[in-house]
């Protein structure tokens, strides 16, 4: 078989390259490079090099020579042969994007659960037959609410009881799960952060926990770079080993994350770009789910949009010393990983979404189709069967609503939320007419009586880094701050409004100057 781009491939359980296991260390940013132990082995599409293909063909094709006294014999395969074969534009070999490890359900409700090669979605099925044993079988009848409930009551009360955050957001990472597992059906897929007020909060054993009870494997982790540039092209070569799962970690204490990269592979299915230490453009697959762990983090501008957050409570100094109903809650979820996996299933497969498709919610639709909906009819299933039981729980059930859980990310988003402060101000100020670059720029610099507040307010915006101290902002700045917010709704209390180019009826008058006009939608 062959990858994306053509290339001889062999599923080979090995490392991922330059990646390590995720510590505690790493995600409270406290692990050096050389304590880092490499991330465990796993299933993963691995190139050939002309050698191993040679191996391989000759497996199934013997090449003889007829030459000599002796009559035919066996040689080995010329290597011309072996690298035009390589490089066969026309070949007939399947190609194949990822290695999947567990069944899928598919957007009709059905469960697709292979051995082997599946040409048509690309796809190489490595599903372990004790595991298979343990699932629901593609011929099980639909699950009941009923089991819903009891599906769902057990992965929070039983597998989640010791991570300390709330329904929503054990629900959140009862999400990630599901995506994992659901990966190679998404064309579009969230970010997952995971954090804490301090060390110790439980980030670490978290994340291990649910990738561990989908993969089998604990997590594999890339430290985070500062350098866009450099953390673009690592971006490619930890695409292209296929993982089901990754977590950046060492990521510095209260950063807030925007990451254009990351942001481009969240709404595709596939990434093109150079490898480090290549200079060769490639494509490969984007089904990897990226998650991102550290104390007090959180995303900004376009990826709050596109993430969802676990968030956990840390109540005393020394978390890690608190009661635990699980002493060992990772051994407990490798010793109950097939009762894990079949509840996720349950979850999975109850959906009404699935028999009866309501229009999708979120800015991931078909994310939503299969997960996002399967999870919040299961909560409301276990909020009823909590109710007639009338049973009280430290973490009770309750609604949950994945359009409102995104829209909290971004409800916490810094960058948002100024955004927001000044298209208020703008509105207030010209509530009724356009307004020019120069006319923001006269407030700033030299605010009228009562104008003061916000004044300091544009300014900070405007001048975000304070390179005019007390100088006056230019208005050729305020214009080109302005350019970028164009077209960008954003919630300001309960409106919505817009900055928008104000485009005046006289051609003349319109090529002459740039004029904006907040709008309320």
């Amino acid at each position: 078989m062959r990858d994306l781009e053509g290339h001889p491939v062999e599923v080979r359980s090995r490392p991922p390259m330059m990646l390590h296991e995720l510590t505690s260390g790493g995600s409270n940013q406290a692990e050096p490079e050389t304590a880092r132990l490499p991330a465990p082995a796993m299933p993963l599409l691995t190139p050939h090099d002309r050698y191993s293909f040679a191996h391989q063909v000759e497996r199934h094709v013997e090449f003889v020579s007829e030459g000599g006294d002796d009559g035919p014999r066996s040689v080995a395969l010329p290597p011309t042969f072996v690298d035009h074969y390589m490089s066969y534009r026309n070949s007939a070999l399947p190609r194949v994007g990822a290695v999947v490890t567990a069944p899928l359900v598919l957007p009709d409700g059905l469960m697709l659960a292979l051995s082997g090669l599946d040409r048509d979605r690309k796809l190489v099925f490595r599903i372990p037959p004790e595991l298979r044993a343990m699932l629901p079988k593609p011929q099980d009848p639909v699950p009941l609410d009923m089991h819903v409930a009891k599906a769902l009551s057990f992965l929070m009360n039983e597998w989640l009881c010791d991570v300390a955050t709330d329904f929503a957001g054990k629900c959140v990472l009862i999400a990630l799960a599901l995506s994992i597992l659901e990966r190679v059906l998404l064309p579009e897929r969230p970010a997952f952060f995971v954090t804490a007020g301090k060390r110790g909060g439980g980030k670490t054993t978290a994340l291990a926990m649910v990738i561990l009870a989908v993969t089998g494997k604990k997590p594999a982790a890339a430290a985070w770079s500062t350098s866009e540039d450099e953390r673009r092209k690592a971006l490619a070569a930890y695409l292209s080993e296929g993982l089901a799962a990754m977590v950046f970690d060492n990521i510095p204490l209260g950063a807030t994350i925007a990451c254009p990269t990351i942001e481009k592979i969240l709404t595709a299915e596939s990434y093109s770009d150079r490898i480090l230490g290549q200079t060769a453009i490639v494509t490969v697959p984007a089904f990897t789910i990226l998650t991102l762990t550290g104390n007090n983090i959180a995303p900004k501008g376009d990826l709050a949009s596109r993430s969802l957050i676990v968030r956990l409570d840390v109540d005393r100094p020394d978390p890690e010393n608190r009661p635990f109903k699980h002493s060992d809650p990772i051994a407990w979820t490798l010793c109950n990983r097939g009762h894990l996996l079949r509840a996720l299933y349950v979850v999975l497969l109850g959906n009404p979404q699935l028999r009866t498709p309501k229009e999708p919610k979120t800015r991931f639709k078909r994310w939503w189709h299969l997960i996002g909906s399967a999870i919040e009819h299961a909560a409301g299933c276990l909020a009823a069967a909590e109710r007639t039981a009338r049973s009280e729980r430290d973490c009770p059930a309750a609604k949950v609503d994945f359009v409102q859980l995104f829209a909290n990310v971004e409800g916490e988003d810094e960058e948002a939320s100024d955004l927001a402060d000044v298209l208020d101000i703008l509105y207030l100020t010209w509530p009724q007419r356009a307004f020019q670059a120069s006319e923001v720029a006269r407030l700033i610099n030299s605010p009228m009586e009562g104008e003061a507040l916000n004044s300091g307010r544009l300014r900070t915006f405007f001048d975000a880094g304070g390179r005019r101290n007390s100088g006056d902002v230019s208005p050729i700045m305020v214009g080109k701050r302005l350019g970028t917010l164009v077209d960008a709704p954003v919630l300001v209390g309960d409106q919505t409004m817009k900055l928008v180019r104000d485009q005046p009826d006289n051609q003349a008058t319109r090529r002459a100057t740039t004029s904006f006009r907040v709008r309320v939608l």
